[in-house]
C-alpha cells in the first residue's frame, strides 16, 4: 500500500509540476514582418560619340585622314567620353592597338613613329605627356602603344561628356618608304569604378 501511495504522491507531484511548468512559460507576443528588403547593383555605362551629341558604346573613323603628305596636320578632332550609369565612375583608361600595313617599301621604322601629336590633351587640360620609347624627339602613335595607353582620366559625374582631343600630323621626317603605308588604331576605352571603399 505504500507503494501505491508513494507512486499516487509522485505522480501527484509530477503533474503539478507539469501544470506550473506550463502557467510559468505563458507570455503573450506579437511578430513585425520589414519585407520588400532590395539589394541591387547600379552599373557603369560607357557612351562615347564622335560628335558629343549621338552616343553609343562603339563609333568608328573618330581619327584619321587620307592621303598625307609630309609635315601635313590633320583637323583636331575629339573621342567624346560619358558614364550613362547609375554608378559613379573615378577615372577611364584608353589603350591603343596600331596595325600597320607596309606597301612594301619596308620602312623602317614603321609608319606610326611619324604619327606625331600635334594635339593631345584630355578636357581641353594640359598636353598629356607620354615617353618617347622610339627617341625620335617626339610623342607619336607608336609611342602611345608602346606607353600601353592613356591612364588615369578622369571620369566621375554622370552623363557629362568628356573629350580626348587628338591632332595628328605626319611629321616632316617621315621617309619615301612609308609612301602608301597606312596605319589603323584602335582606341579602346575602359571606365573604372574606384573600389577603395
Amino acid at each position: 500500500m505504500i507503494n501505491r501511495r508513494i507512486l499516487a504522491s509522485g505522480l501527484s507531484i509530477v503533474s503539478a509540476l507539469a501544470v506550473m511548468g506550463g502557467a510559468t512559460f505563458a507570455f503573450f507576443s506579437d511578430t513585425g514582418t520589414s519585407s520588400s528588403n532590395v539589394f541591387a547593383a547600379g552599373s557603369l555605362d560607357l557612351q562615347l560619340s564622335n560628335d558629343a551629341v549621338t552616343y553609343s558604346d562603339s563609333v568608328s573613323a573618330t581619327f584619321g585622314g587620307t592621303n598625307m603628305a609630309p609635315g601635313q596636320c590633320l583637323a583636331a578632332d575629339a573621342l567624346n567620353l560619358k558614364n550613362s550609369g547609375t554608378v559613379a565612375a573615378n577615372h577611364a583608361e584608353v589603350a591603343v592597338s596600331n596595325l600597320v600595313t607596309d606597301a612594301g617599301n619596308n620602312a623602317n621604322p614603321d609608319m606610326d613613329s611619324y604619327l606625331r601629336f600635334q594635339v593631345l590633351n584630355y578636357d581641353g587640360g594640359s598636353e598629356i605627356l607620354i615617353a618617347d620609347s622610339n627617341l625620335n624627339g617626339y610623342r607619336d602613335l607608336a609611342d602611345l602603344q608602346a606607353s600601353g595607353g592613356l591612364d588615369n582620366l578622369t571620369l566621375t559625374d554622370l552623363n557629362t561628356n568628356h573629350a580626348l582631343n587628338v591632332q595628328v600630323c605626319l611629321d616632316g621626317s617621315a621617309p619615301s618608304e612609308i609612301q602608301a603605308d597606312q596605319v589603323d588604331s584602335t582606341f579602346t576605352v575602359t571606365l573604372n569604378q574606384d573600389v577603395s571603399q
